[in-house]
């Protein structure tokens, strides 16, 4: 009976109608589905390996064509050797009109073959991805503070088109994200994170942020300067090209705001599918990675830091090389060197520093003295002097002192390149309160560290505030290292750190005769 009236049904359907049955179901959603089952998947550069649901499917440029079997949603990732594999999602959409259609017109709905692809549309259209080279890890990476992100674009300019309507700049944009210049300086930084730029996104004008922009020499305010979208898509869902025009302004951190250089780039991203509030992070995302890739940049960089570490290190200081401290041996070596050791007194605390000439230059924590022209030092001896603050080297945490006086007892500079793993290293100062001054604690040496961008020493020797500016001292009495910093937490041990002698004498552009 039921099969008699799906008969009679189609005795009253028009011609092309049967003819359209007669080849199927999915001959049928063919023609109703205005949707593309397939897409192009291109890459930049081409060749690339594009994995399915992680199985390789083909190479780039690549036609897929949608197969329901491969799931409701796709993990689609291009990899290309000595580059940095890229992936996207993407949700093939059914067209539920469709299956409705296509019972309706066969009269028995149970036959429909929903897992049809001619049923499914692929959103997004074509794609075309950017693929960025591998990170040298041995290469060099520079710190590079993002300063915020400039819009010089009036209010209500319009950016584009969304479904053929004009997309105007404004609080309720489509493009809001363009008011909120924080946020796009974030996407910079983790776009960057990958790459051989150190990328930190952070303000001027707080004590964190210059004192990053010191240690860089430069930062970086991108200014966006247009923005041309032609998106389609609803529910604030995006799709397809959206070209930006950006200056990269890098300023340099001694000379406030004075612009270095800039880079001019013009940058397509195209969206695919991604909700409104993502589309303009994505595109100073891709154009950030682009950046990175700016042939000059490094050499650039390189020369404004030099140049800014050549500025801290102020005008050269010549001094006449200390008498050696007398000792008969190891017994009574630390007794006798600790006379060169002092406490730093200041107005917010006390540190610890240490002699290096016999006419009272010394050297401790550019912290300790913060920025205090004048502080007070207290010698084993029991007096105390005024000491002029000479100059600071912020980058490394040193500042020169000097006291009027003669015949002090100074430390020998030692080898710090000698230094073998493994040897003892003394560390003097006065930890956690001025009743404590010359206090010795006793190590090895751990190892030599890079830590962002500086060379530091290593050693498990006690290091405690109050103890930042003392010297550590080798197995032979000499001066090898300025006690800077301790690492501390739940569970960390033994984790202090110092400036080499070495280092700390060229940064303070100190010489001896």
């Amino acid at each position: 009976m039921r099969a008699q009236q799906a008969l009679q049904r189609l005795r009253t359907l028009p011609s092309f109608l049967i003819i359209c049955s007669a080849f199927g179901v999915g001959g049928c959603a063919s023609l109703y589905n205005k949707g593309d089952q397939g897409l192009t998947i291109d890459s930049e550069p081409a060749g690339a390996t594009v994995h399915v649901n992680g199985n390789a499917r083909g190479t780039t440029p690549f036609q897929y064509q949608y197969d329901p079997s491969d799931g409701r949603e796709l993990d689609i990732e291009l990899r290309l050797s000595g580059y940095q594999s890229a992936k996207f999602l993407m949700r093939p959409k059914r067209n539920n009109a469709i299956l409705f259609a296509d019972a309706m017109l066969l009269g028995i709905p149970w036959i429909v073959d929903k897992d049809s692809p001619a049923l499914y549309s692929t959103p997004g259209g074509d794609r075309k991805v950017l693929l960025f080279k591998e990170p040298d890890p041995d290469r060099m990476r520079y710190l590079l503070p993002i300063t915020g992100v400039e819009v010089a674009m009036q209010e209500q300019a319009t950016l584009g088109t969304y479904r053929g309507r004009p997309i105007k700049r404004g609080s309720e944009s489509l493009f809001r994200e363009l008011n909120n210049g924080d946020q796009l300086s974030s996407s910079v930084a983790t776009a960057l994170r990958d790459t051989w730029l150190d990328a930190r996104s952070t303000r001027t004008g707080t004590t964190k942020g210059e004192e990053l922009i010191q240690r860089a020499k430069v930062h970086v305010r991108p200014r966006i300067t247009g923005v041309n979208a032609t998106l389609t898509g609803k529910n604030n869902r995006c799709s397809g090209p959206v070209e930006m025009d950006i200056d990269w302004c890098f300023y340099s951190a001694l000379r406030k705001d004075s612009l270095l250089f800039s880079i001019p780039m013009h940058t397509t991203h195209t969206a695919s599918g991604e909700h409104s509030s993502q589309v303009i992070e994505d595109a100073m995302a891709l154009a950030a990675r682009r950046l990175a890739d700016a042939p000059d940049l490094e050499a650039r960089l390189a020369a404004n830091y030099e140049s800014g570490i050549m500025r801290a290190k102020g005008e050269p200081v010549k001094l006449i090389a200390p008498k050696p401290i007398a000792f008969e041996g190891r017994k009574d070596m630390l007794s006798a060197l600790v006379k060169a050791v002092v406490t730093i007194q200041t107005k917010d605390g006390h540190g610890s520093g240490f002699l290096i000439s016999n006419d009272g230059y010394m050297i401790t924590n550019e912290h300790v003295v913060g920025s205090d022209g004048l502080v007070k030092v207290k010698f084993e001896q029991g007096f105390t002097l005024d000491a002029q603050v000479v100059k600071v080297n912020k980058d490394f945490d040193l500042a020169l002192l000097k006291v009027q006086a003669t015949d002090l007892p100074a430390l020998r500079i030692g080898e710090d390149q000698a230094l073998m793993l493994g040897e003892e290293i003394f560390a003097i100062g006065t930890p956690l309160d001025a009743a404590l001054g010359q206090s010795v604690s006793r190590g090895i040496l751990s190892g030599k560290r890079e830590l962002e961008g500086h060379t530091y020493l290593q050693a498990d020797v006690s290091i405690n505030p109050g103890n930042s500016g003392g010297p550590f001292i080798d197995e032979t009495g000499q001066v090898v290292g300025v006690a800077t910093m301790k690492i501390s937490g739940k569970g960390l041990e033994g984790l202090g750190f110092g400036v080499p002698i070495s280092q700390a004498l060229e940064m303070l552009n100190v010489s001896f005769e």
